[in-house]
């Protein structure tokens, strides 16, 4: 899709720059005081801020790493964020002597950088295909279901029994899929589309088209009252997940679905209705989304804001979404984005990791503190502009 970007705030010299800027604050990210870190009833503790760390926020930093090397593979910009990206897997690799780190639903998330490289060639490394199909494997046939087979949102925290939650489509399903095409498993394609399926039923607010954060099925024999959305929250960086996913599941897919294809109707319409409330509830003064997307009480949120514009771009791109508000919408949300920028890079106004909670407020006293994921979207909005610019 061919877009004139008058009104953009940016120029592609600019977006590298800050790109390969946003990088060297993830790779720089740490937690001094030990707020951040996350402490098991084990013992254990994760580092969910610094980029040695293997958690979702980390997978999310590689996606935007691996969307860059791809832009222009021969460039030295994407050249240094495929470098960067592979650097974490050997890390982690060498860390964990070979075994990983332990499996859940958002410890899944890096494999969807892992298994596209592999699949566009520029990686190839038995190790990688093999991690590839051990994870994949744990996710059809051992990973705990909720109701309805739906994928539980298992953490190193908690085993959150018969939660279905946005962020999972993002974490586990798009690597899934990703993983399906790579080594040729129709099944794990098929069942991704299921999870999907799935999570629009439970999670999509009918009335606006925006989504809840979590669903928890709560079945007692005889009762009417099947589960519930916790605290009904419009979160706004679930959301995003949202806008983000689809997209890059229509991409995965490729021709593997064709035009008329129910699944690829039923998400196209899903995401142009929620899209079409981001737009109506974006603020117009900051180009961002506030955490409570209807609630102007809560505070503006860059992750998010970020999320938002990197999904709209693709979809535009894509042709999956076509109108000129749209695309205003999505360079108001790089205006707000590049306000939030530091001089070294590090991305302000990011929410810290947020589990599903019983009210409003609990969304609204969320930790705000530089993380790998905030510097992620941030980057991925900008490579998003980029291809737009090629396409």
């Amino acid at each position: 899709m061919t877009q004139t970007q008058t009104d953009s705030p940016i120029t592609y010299d600019r977006a590298e720059e800050l790109i390969r800027l946003l990088t060297d604050g993830l790779v720089n990210i740490k937690d001094k005081t030990g707020q951040f870190l996350l402490k098991l009833k084990d013992g254990s503790i994760i580092d969910t801020k610094g980029w040695q760390g293997w958690e979702w926020t980390h997978g999310i930093a590689l996606t935007a790493l691996y969307h860059h090397s791809r832009l222009d593979p021969s460039s030295p910009s994407a050249q240094f964020s495929k470098t960067t990206a592979l650097a974490w897997f050997e890390s982690q690799y060498k860390i964990t002597e070979g075994k990983g780190a332990p499996k859940n639903i958002n410890t899944m998330a890096p494999f969807y950088c892992l298994a596209g490289m592999l699949y566009d060639g520029s990686v190839k490394d038995e190790r990688w295909t093999r991690w590839c199909d051990e994870w994949a494997e744990w996710i059809m046939n051992d990973l705990p279901r909720t109701e309805e087979n739906g994928f539980q949102h298992i953490t190193y925290a908690n085993p959150h029994t018969n939660n279905l939650w946005d962020d999972t489509l993002m974490m586990t399903v798009i690597p899934l899929a990703q993983i399906g095409v790579l080594l040729n498993r129709p099944h794990y394609i098929e069942e991704a589309k299921y999870q999907f399926l799935l999570h629009i039923k439970y999670l999509t607010n009918p009335s606006t088209g925006l989504w809840y954060h979590g669903w928890e099925y709560t079945p007692e024999k005889g009762s009417l009252d099947f589960g519930h959305n916790f605290a009904g929250a419009l979160w706004a960086r679930g959301n995003a997940w949202i806008t983000v996913s689809i997209p890059i599941f229509l991409e995965i897919l490729g021709n593997r679905l064709a035009k008329d294809d129910p699944v690829r109707l039923s998400l196209i319409a899903t995401l142009k209705r929620q899209v079409d409330a981001l737009v109506a509830c974006q603020d117009k003064e900051t180009g961002m989304w506030h955490t409570l997307l209807v609630d102007p009480t809560s505070y503006v949120e860059t992750s998010a804001t970020a999320g938002f514009a990197a999904g709209i771009l693709m979809a535009l791109r894509m042709g999956l979404l076509s109108s000129p508000t749209y695309l205003s919408t999505a360079n108001l949300a790089l205006t707000g984005i590049l306000s939030n920028i530091r001089p070294d890079g590090e991305v302000e106004n990011v929410s810290f990791g947020t589990g599903v909670g019983y009210t409003q407020d609990f969304y609204k006293k969320i930790a705000i503190t530089s993380m790998p994921y905030g510097q992620a979207l941030a980057m991925l909005a900008f490579v998003e502009w980029e291809r737009m610019q090629r396409a």
